[in-house]
């Protein structure tokens, strides 16, 4: 009986202990542990709270974007359509535009039977244009429009020059923030030197640059263009008048444009002296007209080449690098 109750009291003992040490262990949990846990919490925080240096890096370092040539149109009231143009955008040229940079601007006009696509796709307009924002410094814009087989002239088709002057330029100064005369030069190649000069002598105040390669300053119209009816230019009633030609001539405005223009346009001309189709005895007569009037022309005279895209690459070049020159001498 005795040894019964004894056994009793032993085991109640045993099972008071274990119960007490497992609610100190419950309300005591091991160091190791909590020190763990509260590590591995740290750790989080820092790693969420610390700052990003690579991003930060990359954003104050983002790469210059690329310059681009766009194929865009732009309604015409004078000549009741859509024009079509493309349009070279130098690097960077979205966030200098957003700073309020007005960009110096270049039009460029395509020769006979050819389109907007001529001086950037048959030559390296883009390539040239590049090399000399980055040696310049200078983000230029340069636009090409399609001038048909205008001469870039208002024919009984289409009233080209006016719709040069009054449509064109005046939206694409709006649209692509251009800058105004000083900054504006225009150039062409056979007949786009016709069409810059032509519009420089009528127009005062546009332009300051003109560059000329191959310009078609013809004193008589080879007959394969006089007979072309894909030409309207110089035409009466379809067929080719000669004195419509004469009157249209750009040196017949020589005159008034320096009765009006005290600061005339600085002028390169380039051409070669085994030229088929344009005789350099024309461009010569052209220039010395200019020389008259008191116009000192750059004139590059080649003996290479002929009135073509291989020549005509070899020469741009030297044409869009005096028109860059010219701008950095004006601003």
């Amino acid at each position: 009986m005795k040894r019964s109750l004894w056994v009793v009291v032993v085991s109640a003992i045993v099972i008071i202990g274990v119960i007490l040490g497992g609610l100190v262990h419950s309300l005591n949990p091991p160091a190791k542990q909590t020190g763990q846990n509260h590590s591995k919490q740290e750790q989080t925080t820092q790693q969420s709270e610390k700052p990003k240096p690579a991003a930060r890096q990359k954003q104050a370092t983002a790469e210059p974007a690329p310059s681009r040539v766009l194929s865009r149109t732009m309604y015409s009231s004078q000549l009741h359509r859509n024009w079509r143009y493309r349009v070279y955008l130098p690097r960077n040229y979205d966030r200098l535009k957003q700073q309020g940079t007005h960009f110096p601007v270049i039009y460029m006009l395509h020769g006979l039977y050819g389109d907007e696509t001529n001086l950037t796709a048959q030559a390296r307009s883009k390539a040239y244009l590049d090399q000399l924002v980055a040696q310049k410094h200078l983000p230029v814009v340069a636009i090409f429009p399609d001038g048909g087989n205008s001469f870039y002239l208002n024919t009984t088709k289409e009233k080209m020059e006016s719709a040069i002057i009054n449509n064109f330029i005046p939206k694409a100064t709006k649209a692509y923030q251009l800058a105004g005369q000083k900054q504006r030069a225009i150039g062409g190649i056979s007949m786009g030197g016709y069409g810059a000069a032509r519009l420089t002598f009528r127009h005062p105040h546009l332009f300051s640059v003109d560059a000329l390669i191959s310009p078609a300053i013809w004193q008589k119209v080879p007959p394969t263009v006089q007979t072309n009816a894909q030409v309207d230019a110089f035409k009466i009633n379809g067929a080719f008048n000669q004195r419509v030609f004469e009157q249209a001539q750009p040196s017949r405005y020589l005159a008034n444009y320096l009765n009006q223009e005290k600061s005339p346009a600085h002028f390169y001309i380039e051409t070669t002296a085994l030229d088929t189709t344009v005789p350099i005895a024309d461009v010569n007569l052209f220039v010395k007209q200019l020389q008259q009037h008191q116009i000192k022309p750059t004139y590059q005279v080649d003996h290479f080449g002929n009135h073509n895209w291989p020549y005509w690459n070899r020469a741009l070049p030297n044409a869009y690098r005096y028109i860059f020159n010219q701008f950095k001498s004006q601003r």
